[in-house]
């Protein structure tokens, strides 16, 4: 049958294209979540409240943190205003820094040097630290070694790695080389050396052939030299490294050095 204006012939339909599997899973996943969501929309909100109070509760520490922090250093600055003023000449070590006889700035140090402890005792980390540090720099002023070195034994009595903590441990190492006990210092550096890494390993290193080498002890000194150069092919401190190459009469060491120290040692 031919078709006519009026009863034109239809064409055949065209097949529906077969549903792709993955098509079918991606679609049935949709649902499930859906539904999932529907069921356990409550739990979320939950979640979501457990979050916001921790995040609250964190941003409360942090803050009074940072403001226990700012007042532990400020009380720490009251007392540097306190402390008698060092002049230039005696900066550049060309005077002493405090007349001795002079009992009133004496007097002045060691009041000093009991509030920086009195702060420490009652502070905690980093601040503590630096206040049993300045305790210790004023007893010494004042010239009480002993106090001192109790005050430097304090700063570093947690055993940490920090930069502070790197600080005290060589105030101690000096208190104990101007009280003329080389043995204990020469003691202290080495077991720095193998609590630290890094930079500070390598420096307590120098500094404990340094110290042998003031003691007379120059084989022992030469045999921490070479553990420096074994354990610190690229120095950290190449101007150090050659300074202690001269004092031992070998050529300085011309190994690349290393990038910058940066971070927790």
């Amino acid at each position: 049958m031919l078709a006519t204006s009026d009863n034109p012939e239809k064409p055949p339909p065209h097949p529906e294209p077969p549903e792709s599997p993955d098509e079918d899973y991606v679609v049935k996943a949709q649902m499930a979540f859906s539904e999932f969501m529907l069921g356990h929309w409550h739990y979320f909100g939950y979640a979501l409240g457990l979050v916001l109070v921790g995040a609250a509760a964190y941003g409360t520490w942090s803050s009074w943190s940072a403001g226990r922090a700012e007042e532990q250093y400020g009380a720490i600055a009251e007392i540097d205003h306190r402390m008698p003023v060092i002049d230039q000449m005696a900066m550049y070590g060309l005077t002493p820094k405090d007349d001795p006889t002079d009992t009133a700035r004496t007097a002045t140090l060691e009041e000093g040097a009991r509030r920086y402890e009195a702060l420490a005792a009652s502070h905690s980390g980093d601040a503590a630290v630096v206040a049993w540090l300045k305790a210790e720099d004023a007893w010494t002023r004042a010239g009480k070694p002993d106090a001192a070195r109790s005050a430097a034994e304090n700063a570093a009595s947690d055993g940490g790695m920090s930069v502070i903590a790197f600080a005290a441990d060589t105030t101690v190492v000096r208190a104990l080389s101007d009280a003329g006990k080389q043995d204990e210092a020469e003691a202290r550096l080495r077991e720095m050396a193998g609590r630290y890494s890094a930079f500070f390993a390598e420096q307590s290193l120098i500094r404990l052939a340094g110290v042998q080498l003031d003691g007379g002890k120059a084989d022992a000194a030469m045999t921490t030299y070479a553990e420096v150069e074994t354990r610190f092919p690229k120095s950290t401190d190449p101007a150090s490294i050659g300074a202690l190459a001269s004092r031992l009469g070998k050529p300085k060491p011309k190994a690349e050095p290393a990038a910058a120290p940066g971070g927790t040692p």
